[in-house]
C-alpha cells in the first residue's frame, strides 16, 4: 500500500512540474515592451506641418503594462521632398527599444501652365509656330523649358511634369489667319489734276501680317482723262496666296482753271462770316488762284480795312453781318439791330465807296438766342420783314461747314460741305475766314465743285433767295 502511496506522490509531483513551468515561462515571457501601435512608413506633403507619432508602446508586466519615456533621434524638412528617418527610444527600468521610422515628404500639386491667348491666331504659311508660354511649380518653381508642346487636329496641346512627376496639360485651340491684306495708298485717297495737265498716279504698297511685302502684285484698273472734267476713280487691288482679297479707291478730279460767269444751273455760293481775320489774306490768295468769287459777311475787326479794300477791288461781295456781333446789344429790339447794321454799312461804305445792301443776321435768320434778349417781342420775324423794306436782302445757307461747332478738323470741314454737293443747287455754304483750318479746306472744295461742274458765283441781290425757317 505504502509503495502504491509514493508512485502516486510521484505522479502528482511530475504533474504539478510539467504545469508549473509552462505557466513560469509564460509569466517570465509576458514581461517586456509591448507594441500595440506604431507607423513604420509616413506619407506627407510638401510644406506640411510634420508631428512626431510614437504610436502606443508600454512595458508589459504581469499586473499591467507601464507607460514608457521616450526620445526621437533624426528630423522632418517638409520643404524638401524626399525620405527621412525618425529614430524612436522607449525606456523603461532599465529596458530600453528602438524603433524606426521612415518619412516620405511629397507633392501632389501639378504645375500651372500660362499661355498667351491673342498666340493661336497663326500664319496659313507658319512653319516654325513658337508660343508664349510659361510653367511654374510650387516647388520646382519655374519649368518654363520644361514644356513639350504638339498640334494635333487643330489644337496645340503644352505638357510639364514636375519633379514628383505631377503633370499638368493644357489645350488651345489653333485658328489660322484669314487676314486680308492691307492697302496704303501713297497720297491721298484723293487727288485734283488740272483739266489738260498730266496725272501721274502716286501708286499704293501691300503688306500681308503672313506674307509680307506684296505691293508688286497690286493689280490697278481705272482711267483718268484729264482732257475732260469729273470725277475718275483709280481702284487698287490685291490677293495673297489663300485668295483673301483687298481692294483700296482712289477719287481723282480732273478740273478746270475756272468757270467762273459759265452758266451750268449748278451754282456755289461760297460765304465767309465774320472776318476779315489774320487767315483772310491767305484765303483771297487761294480764291485769286482759281478766279472764285465769294461773299464775305464783315464784322467790324480794327486793323483790317486793307483787307476789305482788297475784297472788294477784287469782285468779291462784301456782305453786312454786324458791327459787334454782340447779341445781348443788337437784338434788344428794332433800334439797336438797325444801329448796329448802319453803323456796319457805313464802315464798308467809307472803305470802298459802295453801299452794301446783302446781310446775314448773326446766328442767322432762325437763331433762337435772341429770345434771350428781345423781351418776348419775336424780333426775328419783326426784322426779317424790316430789312427788306428798308431795301435790304438776308442770306441764310443750305449747307454749313460746321467750322463754328464741334469740328476742328480741315478734312472734317470738307467732308461736312461735299456730302451734300449732290444736285443742282443753288448751294450758299457757311464758313468762317476766321478758322484757319476751315480755310484749308476750301481750295479742296472748289476743285471739287469744278470737277463736279459746278459755277462759283458771289451772291447778290439777284441771287436766289436762301432763307430758314423764323423760329422767334
Amino acid at each position: 500500500m505504502k509503495k502504491k502511496m509514493g508512485v502516486i506522490s510521484k505522479i502528482i509531483i511530475l504533474v504539478s512540474i510539467l504545469f508549473f513551468i509552462p505557466v513560469v515561462v509564460y509569466l517570465l515571457g509576458y514581461q517586456g515592451f509591448k507594441v500595440r501601435k506604431f507607423n513604420d512608413n509616413i506619407e506627407i506633403f510638401y510644406n506640411e506641418k510634420f508631428t512626431y507619432d510614437e504610436g502606443d508602446i508600454c512595458y508589459n508586466s504581469f499586473f499591467k503594462c507601464h507607460k514608457v519615456s521616450v526620445s526621437t533621434k533624426g528630423r522632418v524638412d517638409t520643404s524638401l521632398i524626399g525620405e527621412y528617418t525618425v529614430y524612436y527610444i522607449y525606456k523603461y527600468a532599465g529596458d530600453i527599444l528602438t524603433k524606426k521610422q521612415t518619412i516620405k515628404v511629397k507633392e501632389n500639386e501639378p504645375p500651372v501652365i500660362s499661355v498667351d491667348d491673342n498666340d493661336f491666331n497663326v500664319c496659313h504659311n507658319q512653319k516654325d509656330i513658337k508660343f508664349n508660354v510659361t510653367a511654374y511649380d510650387n516647388y520646382d518653381k519655374d519649368l518654363t523649358d520644361k514644356v513639350k508642346q504638339y498640334i494635333k487636329d487643330g489644337k496645340v496641346y503644352f505638357e510639364v511634369s514636375d519633379s514628383s512627376g505631377n503633370k499638368a496639360i493644357v489645350t488651345k485651340d489653333l485658328t489660322i489667319a484669314d487676314q486680308k491684306p492691307i492697302i496704303t495708298l501713297n497720297g491721298s485717297y484723293m487727288e485734283f489734276v488740272k483739266l489738260n495737265n498730266i496725272y501721274e498716279d502716286k501708286g499704293a504698297n501691300a503688306y500681308d501680317d503672313c506674307e509680307g511685302d506684296l505691293s508688286s502684285q497690286i493689280q490697278k484698273s481705272g482711267i483718268v482723262d484729264t482732257s475732260k472734267a469729273g470725277e475718275y476713280q483709280i481702284t487698287y487691288s490685291v490677293s495673297d496666296s489663300v485668295g483673301n482679297k483687298q481692294t483700296a479707291v482712289r477719287k481723282v478730279y480732273v478740273y478746270p482753271e475756272s468757270n467762273y460767269n459759265v452758266a451750268t444751273g449748278k451754282i456755289i455760293y461760297l460765304t465767309f462770316d465774320d472776318g476779315p481775320s489774320a487767315y483772310t489774306t491767305r484765303l483771297l490768295d487761294i480764291l485769286k488762284k482759281y478766279n472764285i468769287k465769294a461773299t464775305f459777311f464783315l464784322t467790324n475787326p480794327k486793323g483790317y480795312d486793307s483787307v476789305i479794300l482788297r475784297e472788294y477791288n477784287e469782285g468779291h461781295t462784301i456782305g453786312l453781318h454786324s458791327n459787334t456781333h454782340d447779341y445781348s446789344q443788337i437784338y434788344r429790339n428794332t433800334d439797336a439791330y438797325f444801329d448796329d447794321l448802319y453803323t456796319i454799312q457805313n464802315k464798308v461804305k467809307e472803305i470802298t465807296g459802295y453801299t452794301s445792301t446783302i446781310i446775314r443776321f448773326p446766328g442767322g435768320s432762325s437763331n433762337l438766342v435772341s429770345k434771350s434778349y428781345d423781351g418776348g417781342t419775336k424780333i426775328m420775324s419783326t426784322l426779317a420783314k424790316e430789312v427788306e423794306e428798308k431795301g435790304f436782302k438776308y442770306f441764310d445757307w443750305n449747307i454749313s461747314s460746321e467750322d463754328a461747332g464741334g469740328t476742328t478738323s480741315t478734312s472734317q470741314v470738307f467732308t461736312n460741305i461735299v456730302t451734300y454737293l449732290n444736285g443742282n443747287g443753288p448751294y450758299v455754304v457757311l464758313q468762317h475766314d476766321t478758322k484757319n483750318y476751315s480755310i484749308d479746306a476750301v481750295e479742296d472744295v472748289i476743285r471739287y465743285g469744278l470737277a463736279k461742274g459746278y459755277t462759283f458765283m458771289p451772291l447778290s441781290m439777284s441771287s436766289p433767295t436762301i432763307h430758314h425757317h423764323i423760329a422767334n
